[in-house]
C-alpha cells in the first residue's frame, strides 16, 4: 500500500496550519516586542517616552527617519480612558495610532489641526465622554501604539521642535 498520498496530504494540511496560524499571531507578535521595549522606556505604559533622534543604528521604529523627532506611548485603555494631548509645531507633525495587531486605525497631522493643540479621547467604545468637545476615538484593542512625529526642518529648530514633542502626553482619564 502507498503512503505518499497521506504524507502529501498531512503536510498540506500541516503546511495550512502553519500559514494560518502566522497570518493571525504573527503580528500580535511583532506588537508585543515592539509595546514591551517602548513600555520598558517609558517606565509603563500610558505614558509618552521621548527617544533621542535617531541613527542609522536606529531600529527602535521600522524605518526611522533621522528627519524626524519620534514619541511613542503604548496605551492601556482595558480600564479606563486614554487623554492623548499635544502641541502641533509649525513644521510637519503626525499622530498615528496602531492596535495590538499592527493596524493603523487612527492619523491625524498637522494640516488637520489649526489650532496649535490637539487633544483626543482615546477608548474602546462611544462612552467616554470629556465634558466637553474633545473629540473620542474608538480603538479596535485595549492595547497598542501611539507614535507622534515632528519634521526638524533645520538643526536650528531641533530644540524648538524638541522641546514641543515633550509636551505630548497620553495620560488615563
Amino acid at each position: 500500500m502507498k503512503t505518499w498520498p497521506i504524507w502529501i496530504a498531512g503536510t498540506i494540511v500541516l503546511a495550512a496550519v502553519l500559514h494560518i496560524l502566522t497570518i493571525f499571531a504573527l503580528p500580535y507578535g511583532i506588537m508585543d516586542r515592539a509595546m514591551a521595549g517602548i513600555a520598558a522606556q517609558a517606565g509603563g505604559v500610558n505614558k509618552a517616552v521621548y527617544p533621542d533622534p535617531v541613527t542609522a543604528a536606529s531600529r527602535g521604529i521600522v524605518r526611522p527617519s533621522p528627519d524626524l523627532l519620534y514619541t511613542a506611548c503604548v496605551y492601556d485603555i482595558g480600564a479606563r480612558p486614554l487623554r492623548i494631548t499635544s502641541p502641533v509645531p509649525d513644521t510637519y507633525w503626525s499622530l498615528s495610532m496602531f492596535a495590538s495587531n499592527t493596524d493603523n486605525f487612527f492619523v491625524v497631522n498637522d494640516r488637520q489641526t489649526k489650532a496649535g493643540r490637539i487633544e483626543i479621547i482615546l477608548a474602546t467604545d462611544d462612552t467616554a465622554k470629556s465634558g466637553n468637545d474633545t473629540p473620542v476615538v474608538i480603538a479596535p484593542s485595549s492595547r497598542g501604539i501611539i507614535l507622534f512625529r515632528s519634521l526638524i526642518a533645520s538643526d536650528a529648530a531641533r530644540p524648538e521642535v524638541d522641546a514641543l514633542r515633550r509636551q505630548s502626553r497620553c495620560e488615563p482619564l
